[in-house]
Order: C-alpha cells, then structure tokens, then sequence
C-alpha cells in the first residue's frame, strides 16, 4: 500500500487545550494536507470546543471526561467505522511536531508494523534530565513491556502512535487505561509487531501533565496492573495477527 493509496486519519485527544488546540490544527492541516483529521474533545470545560467549531474541524465530543483510554477508542472505533486503513495519533498540547508524522508514517509503511511509536528515547536510549521518580517510571514501562511482549520499548508514554487497520478490532474490545504500556504488550501477545521511529519533542507550554506528584506514585502501580490484565486478556482472545 503506498501512501497516496492510503486513506489515513489523524486523531487528536483533547481536554482543555484552548491555549494549543488551534496552532495544532493548523500545523496538521499544513504539513499532512493529504490525512484526514479528528479532534476528539474529551469532555473539556474551557474554550476548547468553541475553538474547533470556529476552525470546522471534525469533533467526537464526550459529554464529561472520560480519559486518554477512551478518547484513544473513540478514535479507533471512528477510524473503523469509516474504513481507514491507518490511524495516526498526536498530542493536542504542542509536545508533538505534527511535521514529523509523514516521516514516521512512511516507515510504518515501509516496515510493516502494526503499530509504530513515536519515541524521544529509542536512539539514546536513556531518559536524560528527566525527573527522578518519572525516571523510574518509564524504566519500569520500558522494563514491563520487554518482560511481558519479549520487547524492549522505550517510550511507552508517547501519545504519537501509527496503527493499522488489522488492529483496529482487538483494540477496540478491551478498555485501555492509558493506552500506553498494556496496549503495547496486549498487541504483542497477539502476535502483532510494535515498534519505536525516533522523533523530538517540545515542552509543554500550557494545561496539566497527567504526572502529579500523587499520580507519579499511583500510575506505575496501577500501569503493572493493566499489564497483567493485558496478558490475560491477550491469551484469552487471541486472533492471527493479519
């Protein structure tokens, strides 16, 4: 399949990002004019919706907040719904240079993965000056997918994924947290191949990081739960990898 003969759907989760949502838009529809885009507005309360309208972009809308996982389905289940064959999606808070994606999607094109992830650390393979207990937490991640998928990923927080349509259906019938580490391992214990394209990323300007102090120490445990449930559940309904 070559990339014009590819029907490719952009999908953006977004909750309160009024401050980065447009200047987002505009970057996705400049550097990839030939994919089609999603915002999926993730219950926002601040002017986040009254921007997109203004823009005319395509919205899913959640009545409340309903969280990453389920704004990433939501995604999945339009990108099947209307038949794309890859689903790419990206940060609405400006972290992620949608300038990258046409590289990282021509790879995942070329390689054959099912889904390939956008990663700040696969080239290094270090965390850098990142904070001590994130640190230990995306070790963790890293460690926990190597341990349960028989492959190291290095970031398995990166909200900048390709997906291909083969994937569409086991992702859609298990409710993914944060579809970050357990969605990696659930895919691999399906046979699926995941792997990690090199990208950079910026600081976040504006909103609230989903890393609070109280969730720094709660998600690593509650991320090592998910894996376990992600094994079980891969075992349980496992398809041939297409």
């Amino acid at each position: 399949m070559t990339a014009k003969a590819a029907r490719v759907l952009v999908a953006v989760p977004a909750f309160n990002e009024a401050v980065t949502i447009a200047e987002v838009v505009t970057r996705v529809r400049r550097s990839l004019p030939g994919f089609d885009l999603l915002v999926i507005n993730d219950g926002s309360t601040d002017r986040t919706q009254e921007i997109l309208d203004d823009l005319g972009v395509e919205t899913a809308h959640h009545l409340c907040n309903l969280g990453y996982g389920r704004a990433i389905q939501t995604a999945i289940k339009y990108a099947a719904h209307h038949r794309y064959d890859v689903l790419i999606t990206l940060d609405a808070d400006g972290q992620h240079a949608p300038e990258q994606v046409l590289a990282l999607f021509h790879e995942f094109q070329a390689s054959g993965h099912h889904c390939l992830v956008g990663s700040r650390f696969v080239e290094g393979r270090d965390y850098g000056a990142a904070p001590f207990d994130r640190k230990l937490g995306m070790l963790l991640f890293s460690w926990l997918t190597w341990i349960f998928a028989g492959k190291r990923i290095y970031d398995t927080t990166s909200g900048l994924k390709a997906i291909r349509a083969a994937v569409f259906e086991p992702l859609a019938r298990w409710h993914f947290v944060d579809f970050h580490a357990e969605a990696i391992v659930y895919l691999s214990r399906l046979g699926f191949k995941v792997g990690e394209f090199p990208i950079t990323v910026a600081e976040r300007r504006a909103g609230v990081s989903m890393y609070s102090p109280f969730k720094a120490l709660v998600y690593p445990l509650k991320t090592a739960l998910m894996v376990l449930l992600a094994v079980a559940h891969a075992r349980y309904s496992r398809p041939g990898a297409a």
